[in-house]
């Protein structure tokens, strides 16, 4: 079963927030979707243009244009450090683009964990899906060194910033109203990427076990072919991705 398939990413608009891996995250999904539909990449944030056909502040003619070329198209707003912003020219307006639409919608500066400023995340309307992304390489390493924006997470996590990051504080920020779960309507889902060693993948379990819902944990990199399933803090049968 591949990976869209287990997280099961409905038509419509899906948003990735948080650290640790959402532009692979992304990618893994956009390549898999593209298969059987047509799937928009896209940004409400910046992200790096990815190896795939990127439209420049393209209209929604232009979009329905390339989709007649390929499955997969990405578009953004070509800025001069070479990443994509938001696309001005679609105003925002996401909704019937294509049968996915997958959005990179919070920015974590390469750091496996994140909390959001006033502004952030940058959810558009109709978000059928939010993926709550964390990185485990945060295991062993104290706030200040492993968070973007480490003051506000450090005080979602109810820590101090020089405090090691311990599984219950992951799964704080996680599910706090201001932490990554801030401004979501639609399903939220939690993705537990960089469990790629057993120091790593027993964090990760700790954390899962705290969260509601649904959660996967996954090596996104160094294990492509694997991710563990949790629901509501248990663990549920191993499936194949």
């Amino acid at each position: 079963m591949r990976l869209c398939e287990r997280l099961r990413i409905p038509q419509g608009i899906t948003a990735v927030v948080g650290g640790g891996g959402k532009t692979t995250l992304l990618w893994r999904l956009a390549t898999e979707l593209r298969e059987h539909s047509h799937v928009l990449l896209t940004t409400t944030t910046h992200m790096w243009p990815p190896p795939c056909m990127v439209l420049n502040d393209p209209t929604q003619a232009q979009i329905r244009q390339a989709f007649a070329r390929d499955s997969l198209v990405a578009a953004g707003s070509l800025q001069a450090d070479g990443k994509l912003a938001q696309a001005s020219s679609l105003h925002g307006d996401f909704q019937g683009l294509a049968e996915h639409v997958l959005i990179e919608a919070d920015g974590s500066r390469g750091l496996p964990l994140k909390a959001p400023a006033v502004h952030e995340p940058a959810l558009p309307q109709g978000v059928a899906l939010t993926l709550a992304v964390a990185g485990m390489d945060c295991a062993g390493h104290r706030i200040a060194e492993a968070a973007h924006r480490p003051a506000i997470y450090a005080a979602l996590a109810g820590a101090g910033e020089n405090e090691q990051i311990t599984p219950e504080m992951v799964a704080r920020v996680l599910t706090h109203p201001q932490g990554q779960a801030k401004g979501v309507s639609g399903r939220l889902a939690f993705v537990l990427n960089q469990a790629d060693t057993p120091a790593k993948l027993a964090f990760a379990r700790a954390v899962a076990a705290l969260l509601p819902g649904d959660t996967w944990i996954v090596a996104l990199i160094a294990e492509p072919a694997w991710a563990e399933h949790w629901r509501q803090g248990k663990p549920l049968p191993a499936e194949g991705v």
